[in-house]
């Protein structure tokens, strides 16, 4: 896998799992509305929630383990191509 490939792939685990974390926080119960002497609502799961949790948290560890794999190949990759020249920075006399 090439670095290119690597970022893009975190952004893609990194944008999955903030589905399923809003999915988990917001949009996994079914609400139901009784209306009579007074309003009862009642809220079932959609999703498993135990289910939903483990997918939530092995696309967290995922995101982790590639960081750190994109991370360990940056300290080991020289930039190509580019000179580094502090008289770039400029100077005002």
């Amino acid at each position: 896998m090439t670095i290119d490939e690597a970022l893009r792939w975190l952004s893609t685990l990194k944008t999955r799992h903030a589905e399923l974390v809003s999915l988990r926080n917001e949009n996994s119960k079914d609400k139901s509305r009784y209306f009579g002497d007074r309003e009862v609502a009642v809220e079932k799961p959609v999703y498993d929630v135990k289910a939903l949790d483990k997918l939530v948290n092995n696309v967290a560890k995922e995101v982790r383990r590639l960081d750190e794999a994109i991370k360990k190949t940056n300290t080991l990759t020289q930039v190509v191509g580019y000179e580094k020249s502090e008289e770039a920075l400029g100077e005002i006399a």
